[in-house]
């Protein structure tokens, strides 16, 4: 009996205090860092592997260690909104709204920190013309290494960037475009459909001001691009996609709400994008987990003048290096990365 009981799944399910599911927390062992997986679009991950206990981590929420002998029946974890929050910002007629981004991105190759990506981005969006745009500069570090780790910035950090500059359509969540449909379910949530497929949830909390969208982009984007593709595409894309297992592909968009439940482009305040899959690797003979992650946090935001602009952008040039972007965090209040993370990534600086 005692063997039967020792090797039961147990199940995780992450809410929020309003009792609305937390899609995509990152659920670790919290005795030495490794990922055990990710909570899903309800915010339940079936099995956390027979560890004893759990950190819980997400853009949105405070960080959270729990004993897994603690855990109720259900599994259920409430989670804390963070404490990360927009700079005060006054709105003012001028030309420009100014918004900075600092991102980081971790690529993991099963528990090994295989590439690591941090950096800043000017946003400036100029009103009269409605026009956004943005610069960015950044600090990398691989495991490889030299021709490498020049690769991946070529091929990943570009994408890195380019998460880490806003969009337009994003903010104000435009769903004519993208072909995504609202569907209520409560007071506060509202079902993200496309078709009649449920790809997501977008939660208004109206306690703390905050709308937070989720999206299964493994589900929407498959869907998205059927509608748009030539079956000689689609066929492509699904010989690529079978060459891949398991396969987790999410976005969480958090953003600044006001009394109306707008949201403009100065109110973005965070975003993650979380994409796992298995994959056999020949270097290793033998199926690899991969693991990307994106998180991208609002640092300073304006409403500017051109001078102004200008201005702001020189105060807020930062010499990016591992100390630098610790600190940055720091004074930021922006959530840690995992320990076992940043200890890998300071093996590899030193090396």
């Amino acid at each position: 009996m005692v063997a039967s009981v020792s090797i039961m799944a147990q199940k995780v399910q992450t809410v929020d205090t309003d009792g609305n599911p937390v899609s995509y927390a990152s659920i670790s062992n919290a005795d030495n860092g490794n990922i055990i997986g990710t909570t899903d679009l309800q915010g339940v991950l079936p099995d956390v592997g027979g560890v004893r206990s759990i950190a819980i981590t997400h853009v949105a929420f405070k960080p959270q260690v729990v004993k897994v002998s603690e855990l109720p029946a259900d599994g259920r974890v409430t989670l804390t909104e963070s404490d990360f929050d927009l700079p005060e910002i006054t709105v003012e007629p001028k030309e420009y709204i100014y918004v900075q981004t600092y991102y980081r991105m971790f690529f993991m190759e099963d528990d090994t920190l295989f590439y690591y990506r941090a950096g800043l981005t000017d946003n400036e969006y100029n009103i009269p013309k409605k026009k956004l745009s943005a610069s960015t500069r950044n600090f990398s570090r691989s495991g490889m290494g030299g021709f490498v780790r020049w690769l991946l910035d070529a091929i990943i950090g570009s994408k890195a960037d380019q998460h880490s500059e806003l969009s337009i359509e994003n903010i104000a969540f435009n769903t004519s475009k993208s072909g995504l449909s609202l569907r209520p379910e409560t007071d506060s949530r509202q079902a993200v459909l496309y078709g009649d497929s449920l790809v997501g949830f977008m939660v208004d909390d109206v306690q703390d001001h905050q709308r937070r969208i989720s999206i299964d982009d493994r589900i929407f984007v498959r869907l998205y691009w059927n509608d748009r593709q030539s079956e000689k595409k689609q066929k492509k894309r699904a010989e690529r996609e079978a060459k891949r297992k398991n396969v987790v592909s999410t976005r969480y968009l958090v953003y600044a709400m006001d009394d109306d439940h707008q949201c403009g482009i100065s109110d973005f305040i965070s975003s993650q994008i979380h994409d796992d899959y298995d994959q056999f690797s020949e270097r290793h003979q033998k199926d690899i987990h991969n693991r990307l992650w994106i998180e991208v946090f609002t640092t300073d935001r304006a409403y500017c003048t051109r001078d102004e602009l200008k201005a702001r952008k020189r105060e807020n040039k930062l010499k990016l290096n591992f100390e630098s972007i610790l600190e940055f965090e720091r004074q930021h209040q922006i959530p840690p990365a995992p320990a076992n993370t940043i200890e890998a990534l300071r093996k590899i600086v030193e090396d």
